[in-house]
């Protein structure tokens, strides 16, 4: 007959390296809402996505969004925006389409435009995820220059229920 203290011992002598790891494994930021009520990312505290990482969440991917402000002439918060592995975007705001291409370096992604008015335009971004959330905080126009500049929209993969927190693309 086996001796089932020696088993459940035993038992608990194996869990306890995976409780150890368990208990030291990185754990996602707390969602915490700021005074606006919003769950944005911290950029003082938080990592943006890498390279790689944007690459993978850019490249030949769909995201539909929300921006942080309006325009005047858009009468909406919401964007769609396409980006194709060969360095190629479609943004359409409202009833306006920019096209252009974008490119990553490092952990900032950037944008060139040609706008629907004609004009031109360049945005780049630290990129940050919560869930399946992107959130783009802008930098200044070379977007080499610092990380996590000021909030400016929150996206998902097209097809994606966004698991951010308020839900608001």
């Amino acid at each position: 007959m086996p001796d089932f203290r020696a088993l459940l011992s035993g038992f608990i002598l194996a869990l306890i390296p995976a409780l150890s790891i368990a208990q030291i494994a990185p754990q996602p930021a707390p969602m915490t809402p700021n005074e606006e009520g919003d769950f944005l990312p911290d950029p003082s505290q938080e990592v943006p996505l890498s390279e790689a990482q944007l690459l993978a969440a850019f490249s030949d991917k769909t995201h539909r969004g929300t921006y942080n402000f309006k325009r005047p002439e858009i009468d909406t918060f919401a964007f769609v925006e396409t980006t194709t592995s060969d360095g190629r975007t479609r943004h359409v705001h409202g009833d306006k389409v920019d096209t252009g291409t974008w490119r990553v370096k490092a952990n900032v992604i950037c944008f060139s435009y040609i706008n629907w008015d004609g004009g031109t335009h360049n945005a780049c971004f630290n990129i940050f995820q919560r869930g399946n959330c992107y959130y783009h905080y802008g930098l200044n126009v070379n977007g080499l220059a610092g990380m996590g500049g000021s909030f400016t929209a929150r996206s998902v993969h097209e097809g994606e229920t966004p698991e951010c927190e308020p839900s608001m693309v």
